[in-house]
């Protein structure tokens, strides 16, 4: 394995020769572009941006870190005024205004990426053949993502500053089911088919609750791209709850426009996000990311080290999720993520546009689960709009999130490793689970202790093989792996081998009466 890494950069050192010339280049075309961007960002925050940078120095915090935060708590005043406005119109103006203030004041010029992308894809679902535009819509912003990935590790190379490929990965996702909506609900009528099976059916069902019927005008279509409680951090949800909500439909009850409080679920939020920043802030620095690679971790005994790691994760984990929930707090204050009304004519619940469930997620008794409990815009984005219009195809499906990520090497060095820990998982269901299970179908005590024990299985398992993904460069993520003696890999390998030699229990006879 030591000699991984200089093979690699051997192989790839004709394409170094190719690109070496390039940066020139880039520095001349974005030199000659930066007026033009700053021509088109008229507010400048001159006052407000002071008032960071001396914030930020007294806290010791970089100024694009605070100005991130402070426009995540912004959010809620806006939002609550958000729900009064009377009409459909008012708030997608104020969507508009609103989200592209907040972007402004967080991007500065980078804020134009957000308008060019968004006015492409709405001309190219206009114009563009209609059978195909969903996809020339995919295919364009993964590629102006891609572009924008590649240009952020020239200038930032392992850097952490807040720029505009954050907003833009979850505008991608945005652009890109907007464009399938639209197609679902226009073009596509295979739902309406009869001789389809009944998982078929059931995912063009789906399908089209979540359609489109006709193009939305600029005003919506803006309103919905910089809707302002989401722009900076998600959740992204889809174009139809946006219009549902903003219309009022989404509040129908017997007839009639009600719209139940949120405040409740969405302060819990907000909360639940405030303590994890807290945590980060004043514990998380003691615990910093190198711990994850560096050698004086892989010198501790080994209890003691798993210690380190997992607490160490723990922390790189609460930065995500402070920074979600907060921004669903908000979400839910404005009305997003309604669940429908009980019989009675109550709230089901708040959580229809949640991106984090972080029991789900620390508790999970399998990968798949941990996945889905993980960043779930993202993963019903690609469930969606990539694996089941790929024939359900694992390999795309991680080919798209490995892109839409990014091009660290730790990145594909996780979506490489996923599938291992995946296939022991669903071997462990279906030659492991059954002995655990009554002879009646029923679920004992055994059941109980195979569930601890494939919880705590995956925990270790996730942190695992999530490190490569935190430490992003080669050299780190190989240091992780190192440092850890490859065990997750070995291990699940290993646990593979033997699951697949244990004999499939046969299910139990019923008794004849």
């Amino acid at each position: 394995m030591e000699q991984v890494g200089p093979a690699i950069a051997a192989a790839l050192q004709p394409l170094a020769e190719i690109v070496a010339p390039l940066p020139p280049y880039i520095d001349a075309v974005v030199a000659d572009l930066q007026p033009y961007a700053e021509l088109v960002t008229p507010f400048k925050f001159e006052q407000a941006n002071a008032l960071v940078n001396e914030l930020s120095g007294n806290l010791g915090l970089a100024s694009d870190q605070v100005r991130y935060v402070l426009c995540l708590f912004a959010a809620y005043p806006f939002a609550m005024i958000y729900r009064l406005l009377p009409s459909p119109s008012l708030k997608h103006l104020f969507d508009i205004l609103v989200g592209g203030a907040l972007a402004h004041f967080v991007l500065g010029s980078g804020w134009v990426h957000s308008f060019i992308s968004s006015l492409i894809t709405y001309l190219l679902v206009c114009f563009a053949p209609a059978r195909f535009a969903p996809h020339i819509v995919f295919l364009f912003n993964m590629t102006y993502m891609t572009a924008s990935h590649i240009y952020r590790l020239y200038v930032d190379y392992m850097g952490w500053t807040l720029d505009f490929t954050g907003p833009q990965m979850i505008l991608v996702i945005k652009l890109t089911s907007f464009a399938y909506n639209y197609y679902d609900g226009v073009v596509d009528k295979t739902a309406e088919k009869k001789s389809l099976s009944p998982a078929a059916a059931k995912m063009y069902a789906a399908r089209k609750k979540l359609a489109i019927t006709e193009l939305p005008s600029l005003l919506q279509f803006f309103g919905y791209v910089y809707c302002f409680p989401s722009f900076l951090a998600g959740p992204a949800f889809e174009i139809r709850e946006y219009l549902d909500v903003t219309t009022g439909k989404k509040f129908m009850f017997n007839g009639k426009s009600v719209l139940p409080s949120s405040s409740f679920a969405a302060f819990s939020k907000l909360l639940v996000g405030v303590i994890f920043m807290g945590l980060y802030a004043g514990v998380g620095p003691n615990y910093p990311l190198s711990k994850i690679y560096d050698s004086a971790t892989a010198a501790l005994p080994l209890p003691r080290q798993i210690l380190e790691l997992y607490i160490t994760l723990i922390f790189v984990k609460a930065k995500y999720y402070s920074a979600w929930k907060i921004a669903e707090g908000s979400t839910v204050l404005a009305g997003f993520g309604f669940e429908g009304f009980t019989e009675k004519g109550t709230a089901r619940g708040w959580n229809g546009v949640s991106n984090m469930d972080i029991v789900g997620f620390e508790f999970a008794q399998s990968v798949r689960e941990g996945s889905r409990a993980w960043n779930k815009g993202t993963q019903n984005w690609l469930e969606r709009y990539v694996y089941t219009r790929t024939g359900n195809s694992l390999m795309a499906t991680y080919f798209v999130s490995a892109f839409w990520h990014g091009f660290y090497p730790g990145y594909y060095l996780f979506f490489m490793s996923l599938p291992i820990p995946t296939a022991v998982n669903r071997l462990a269901y279906k030659r492991i689970r059954p002995y655990f299970i009554e002879a009646d179908g029923s679920f004992g005590f055994k059941k109980k202790v195979y569930d601890v024990i494939s919880c705590i299985a995956t925990v270790m398992c996730m942190h695992y093989f999530v490190m490569p993904f935190q430490a992003m460069s080669w050299e780190h993520s190989l240091a992780t792996l190192r440092n850890t003696h490859y065990a997750g890999h070995i291990i699940s390998i290993v646990l593979y081998i033997v699951f697949s030699l244990v004999p499939v229990p046969r299910a139990p006879k019923k008794k004849e009466a």
